[in-house]
């Protein structure tokens, strides 16, 4: 590619499906037409905050949480495209519990305590009468593929997992719960994330990286059969997993086609931390706070 190219180095947390439109712009040479060289530095439940701050990301694709913080306390980061404005997790628990209310005392896994599906998952056993931490313990795991890992050792008990993961826990004889969706209906769960001191001073850079992941995005929900094959390869998953999971992410528009912010999800997660006291009680409650996607809309205006 040579060494004019410009690097992106961009945070995921684990190998799931939300980050198949990275995937797909980088296996279809669109960044690379962009004259950008783009590698992924997997974060598990490491935070985004220094990496982003010190330049060793440049991006980051996975919760909004450590920016809402950052944001609150005055600092640079910003959200700057959406991805997954819809929970696509379901809560698995080895086969011995016979319901939600069976699981007193249970061990669930969580990605931490911070951010991700933690506080999804309080709301949907405080339904079920259960509470933390009273009636349940959670184990830091990192993303969904470790948890899936702990659930088969028996290091954990239970654990919310997204989409295809859940299907590989349902094969393996585990019990599913039900959606987190059904208790949660709005949350902005995944977003594309950035330092804006630096997207300010890379504007074309930034903009010419949005415009592929705008294309790569759309590409995904119009190519059933390619996208599975690439989701197929890099989670790694069985073929009609992976299937299933863009049957799933498309149908129900999980993974956003037009990379929008879910604004009314945004603000639930911003009154779940403010609740938590990880935000103060003084922080912004308007999403608009934390976002800004003029990069986006520019890209989203130029010829792709």
């Amino acid at each position: 590619m040579g060494d004019m190219s410009d690097k992106l180095n961009v945070g995921i947390v684990s190998r799931t499906f939300f980050n198949l439109p990275l995937w797909a712009g980088m296996e279809n040479g669109w960044f690379a037409a962009e004259n950008l060289d783009v590698t992924t530095t997997l974060m598990g439940n490491a935070s985004q905050t220094p990496p982003l701050l010190d330049g060793t990301l440049q991006l980051y694709l996975g919760g909004p949480e450590g920016v809402l913080q950052n944001v609150a306390a005055g600092g640079p980061l910003r959200i700057i495209a959406g991805n997954t404005g819809k929970l696509t997790h379901s809560l698995i628990a080895a086969p011995r519990f016979k319901s939600i209310e069976d699981m007193r005392g249970a061990t669930i896994g969580i990605l931490n305590q911070v951010e991700g599906t933690f506080f999804q998952l309080k709301e949907m056993m405080a339904a079920h009468g259960l509470h933390y931490p009273a009636d349940y313990t959670v184990k830091d795991t990192g993303g969904v593929p470790p948890r899936h890992k702990a659930l088969l050792e028996g290091t954990i008990d239970a654990g919310l997992q997204s989409i295809p993961w859940n299907y590989v826990a349902e094969e393996a004889g585990f019990k599913t719960f039900g959606e987190v969706s059904k208790y949660v209906p709005d949350w902005q769960f995944v977003t594309l994330n950035a330092n804006n001191d630096w997207a300010k001073a890379n504007r074309p850079v930034l903009v010419r990286f949005q415009r592929v992941l705008d294309r790569a995005t759309r590409w995904v929900h119009a190519n059933r059969d390619a996208a599975a094959a690439i989701a197929e390869r890099e989670l790694p998953t069985r073929r009609d997993y992976a299937e299933r999971a863009w049957d799933h992410y498309t149908r129900t528009n999980a993974l956003d086609r037009d990379m929008a912010v879910n604004r009314k999800g945004l603000e639930k997660v911003i009154a779940t931390q403010i609740e938590a006291g990880l935000l103060p009680e003084t922080a912004s409650t308007a999403a608009a706070t934390y976002i800004v996607d003029d990069y986006l809309h520019e890209a989203q205006k130029s010829p792709r």
